[in-house]
């Protein structure tokens, strides 16, 4: 039920269609019934002789056979033409009904595929942080494909096979009551041994949908990692890895289709067990004078009637595998988020003043020890502010609460006097521009790559950015230029030229406050000064705070703010800090032990 219960917003639009559906379905269930009711006149006029179907007194569906006329001469021309028309109106409300539940469930699951995306698209970094890719993906690709195998396909089956479970039930009671209850004393055994093998079924779904999230995780690692795998020489190793996460999810696996494979033979014996008895007692009956037609009816509903519950036997392990996959979508659809608007947060206006930490503390979460300690740090309006310090000083978690990847855990961060946690999320990430050391690059076009944000911009806007990011050149020797397919995380471009794309970017998103994090530190001297160059034009008119570890990068900055252990320890320009001779110096001096004959011990 609760399964339901989640998935009804998402089936509420295709209601009316999925009731047409049903009662197609339960026509043609209806249909298949009454097919094998006609086989008593049959059977009746060939043990009679007669030429109409009046058969014996022990017919069963004489009102039947009134109402179709089958009492006259020419009965069995009359029984073929009812045969051919029964049956092709069956076929079509099936093929109906079939594609409409089709429909139904695959755009259900769009709909679900769609929700997750926007789910994780709009969660904080620090989900990410918590939750590897490959179980990320698991939900949007393979639980939903189980999910859609099961709304699409077996929803439509099972619907069917109920109605014809209904009805051949209804059909064998009609014609033999006694008969069917004595049929019906193993239904408690069937159903005990159905609910077993679920729960089974059910939980090795579960171990299942896990394997597949490892070996996600695994292939998306390797994959993104090849030039250290092969760097290293792991590719056995790796291959390894994930030979015995496959050979793991194939036992599993094995382990379910044994329990399905079992529930179908285990009904077929059963029912056959119960066939011994059953033709004795169909012997003694007919002595009796009930008529041959009616038993005939009977045993072809009684076998079409097991056709059913075998299938909808499977089915429920069906459904038990879909359960399975459905808790982990909807787990995934219902984590709250870590960040979110606050109700009734606006708008920011165009930034026009300052930045302003206030006693800002940060730790992130499930982590004691915090990362910053007491800032406070005003940085004004066209102002370049370096961030240096050691590795873990805290310099690029600074910067992330800017744009609001990270809440602060004390104090407060204002944007011309307004606490970000008071504007809405999209508005404040508007008017910033990140360029990373770590650039990501979609396997799109150049063009799409640069304009990546921009998207109602012209070809000359785009241009005009690669000019003044120093790549508009190197475009124009490709082939192809600007829509040029870059490759994975644009692995078809070096390094130099990936960072200039991403300048170009943010020239082109003409935000006012662009954040520099380590956005020369993996290059080489030659494409570093194109880069520089690129840097220079994007900070004009910018309010820009740069993070670097390379410190000859940072003098251009109009204020350097050292940080240490998650404090601001030192400010001032690069000559001030020099002469300061505290933290900066000695960082300075381990990078260029030129300059003061030997670095600092």
């Amino acid at each position: 039920m609760s399964q339901a219960r989640n998935l009804f917003p998402f089936t509420r639009p295709y209601l009316p269609l999925l009731a047409a559906a049903v009662l197609l379905l339960t026509f043609s269930g209806l249909l298949e019934a009454l097919i094998v009711t006609l086989l008593e006149p049959v059977f009746n006029l060939w043990s009679s002789g007669s030429a109409a179907g009046s058969g014996p007194a022990g017919a069963r569906f004489g009102f039947l056979q009134n109402w179709l006329g089958l009492e006259e001469d020419g009965a069995l021309v009359r029984i073929a033409l009812f045969l051919v028309l029964f049956s092709f109106l069956k076929g079509v409300f099936l093929y109906l009904a079939d594609n409409w539940m089709a429909y139904c469930g695959h755009s259900v699951v769009a709909s679900l595929r769609k929700r997750l995306y926007q789910r994780l698209l709009d969660h904080s970094l620090a989900f990410y942080a918590r939750h590897p890719t490959g179980q990320l993906m698991a939900p949007v690709i393979s639980d939903t494909e189980r999910l859609q195998d099961a709304v699409s396909k077996k929803l439509a089956d099972f619907v069917r096979q109920s109605v014809l479970l209904v009805a051949f039930l209804g059909l064998v009671f009609y014609i033999d009551w006694k008969l069917s209850l004595v049929t019906f004393l193993l239904a408690p055994v069937v159903l005990g041994i159905t609910t077993l093998l679920g729960r089974k079924v059910r939980r090795l779904a579960w171990l299942s949908q896990q394997k597949i999230s490892d070996l996600s995780q695994t292939l998306q690692e390797t994959i993104t990692g090849q030039r250290i795998v092969k760097a290293f020489g792991m590719q056995r190793y790796e291959e390894e890895r994930f030979r015995e996460t496959a050979d793991q999810l194939v036992r599993v696996e094995m382990k379910s289709v044994r329990y399905t494979a079992l529930s179908s033979p285990l009904m077929e014996f059963l029912g056959y067990l119960l066939f011994a008895p059953f033709l004795l007692y169909v012997s003694h009956q007919i002595g009796q004078g009930v008529s041959v037609g009616a038993f005939v009816s009977f045993i072809v509903a009684l076998f079409k009637l097991y056709d059913p519950i075998r299938k909808l036997s499977q089915m429920h392990l069906h459904f038990q595998q879909a359960s399975a996959s459905s808790n982990r979508i909807f787990e995934l659809l219902q984590t709250p988020f870590d960040l979110l608007d606050r109700p009734g947060a606006r708008p920011l206006p165009p930034f026009g003043d300052e930045i302003r930490f206030e006693r800002v503390s940060f730790a992130y979460p499930g982590q004691e020890r915090p990362v910053l300690r007491g800032i406070d740090l005003r940085i004004g309006r066209g102002e370049i502010v370096a961030l240096v310090g050691a590795s873990g000083a805290g310099k690029s978690t600074l910067a992330s609460l800017v744009p609001r990847f990270y809440d602060v855990t004390e104090g407060r961060l204002l944007i011309d006097g307004r606490d970000v946690r008071d504007v809405t999320q999209e508005s404040l990430r508007a008017q910033i521009a990140i360029v990373s050391q770590d650039t990501f690059l979609f396997n799109d076009t150049l063009r799409n790559n640069i304009a990546y944000g921009r998207q109602d911009c012209s070809m000359e806007e785009v241009e005009g950015a690669a000019r003044a990011a120093y790549i508009d050149d190197f475009i124009g020797t490709l082939p192809r230029g600007y829509d040029t397919v870059v490759g994975e995380r644009g692995q078809r471009l070096s390094g130099g030229q990936r960072q200039r794309i991403a300048i170009a970017r943010a020239i082109l998103k003409r935000a006012p406050i662009l954040i520099l994090d380590e956005a020369t530190s993996a290059l080489d001297s030659a494409s570093e000064q194109l880069v520089q160059k690129a840097l220079e034009n994007l900070m004009r008119d910018c309010t820009t705070v740069v993070i670097a570890h390379r410190l000859s990068t940072v003098r251009m900055a109009h204020r350097i703010v050292v940080l240490d252990e998650g404090r601001i320890v030192e400010t001032g320009d690069h000559e001030q800090l020099i002469a300061r001779a505290g933290v900066y110096q000695y960082l300075y001096r381990m990078q260029h032990p030129d300059e003061s004959g030997t670095p600092v011990p």
